[in-house]
């Protein structure tokens, strides 16, 4: 997405607020050619409001094409604020289609995979899977301590989400061997 600040942009985002789909999917189309960082909130907003699967599908497609990488704090800003798990289910794959480096936020996928649900997690282990690397030590040390806090608090625990926070522990071990993963899951 550009950087834009013009009156088509302004009533474009304006579309995107219309009750109208017809008018909702043609101000995505555009979008995807005009757009900029700034609407990213406005279509998080509108994915998680309409019914409308064509819409949905219209947004998720703009999000994961999205290649400016000054795009990815805004998306990551945007996810942190989601709350519900049936959201958060729903934005996730958004991350692990886009193509954009997400290294950088390592500790916040696993923080997000720790916090939530067993498919939350299946969906941040394949983002996680996904991202080129390289990691910094305290993405490393980070994540690392939020599946320590994970396997040190747990109760009751699913045994899949187990399984795939072993396999998240795995995959940064792989990326640091400096740090001890080994430490997290027996």
């Amino acid at each position: 997405m550009k950087k834009n600040n013009n009156k088509k942009l302004i009533q474009l985002t304006s579309d995107l607020k219309s009750n109208i789909s017809e008018k909702i999917s043609k101000a995505l189309m555009e979008l995807a050619k005009e757009g900029d960082a700034s609407v990213i909130p406005d279509l998080i907003q509108l994915l998680i409001q309409t019914n409308d699967r064509i819409i949905q599908n219209q947004i998720k497609h703009l999000l994961s094409d999205i290649n400016d990488q000054n795009s990815a704090e805004v998306l990551m800003s945007e996810l942190k604020k989601i709350e519900k798990d049936e959201n958060l289910k729903q934005i996730l794959p958004i991350f692990w289609e886009s193509k954009l480096n997400l290294s950088e936020y390592l500790a916040d996928f696993v923080e997000i995979g720790v916090d939530n649900d067993y498919l939350i997690a299946l969906d941040c282990l394949t983002i996680i899977e996904n991202m080129a690397g390289p990691f910094s030590e305290s993405q490393l040390l980070e994540a690392q301590l939020h599946l320590k806090e994970y396997v040190e608090n747990k109760s009751n625990s699913d045994e899949r989400k187990s399984q795939i926070l072993s396999e998240i522990a795995i995959f940064i071990k792989d990326q640091n061997e400096g740090i001890d993963a080994d430490l997290l899951f027996d």
